[in-house]
C-alpha cells in the first residue's frame, strides 16, 4: 500500500515554481513627506498611516448612503 501523503508532498515539490537569484519581487512606492513611511504610488490614500500627513486634500464631501 503506497502512502498517500507521500504522493501529495511529491507532487507539491515538483510543482512549484523555482526561483533563480536573478529574479526580485517588488512594487513602486513613495515615501511619505511627513516620516519617510513608504507607501504605494498610485492610490488613493489621502493621509500617512503612521504620522497623519496628508498626501491631499479633497474639498468635496462625499455622502454616504443611511
Amino acid at each position: 500500500m503506497s502512502n498517500p501523503f507521500k504522493k501529495i508532498t511529491n507532487n507539491a515539490n515538483d510543482s512549484q515554481k523555482k526561483w533563480s537569484r536573478n529574479e526580485t519581487s517588488e512594487t513602486e512606492s513613495r515615501k511619505c513627506e511627513g516620516c519617510g513611511a513608504a507607501r504605494p504610488k498610485d492610490t488613493n490614500l489621502t493621509t500617512c498611516d503612521y504620522c497623519g500627513f496628508k498626501f491631499m486634500t479633497i474639498d468635496e464631501i462625499i455622502k454616504t448612503d443611511k
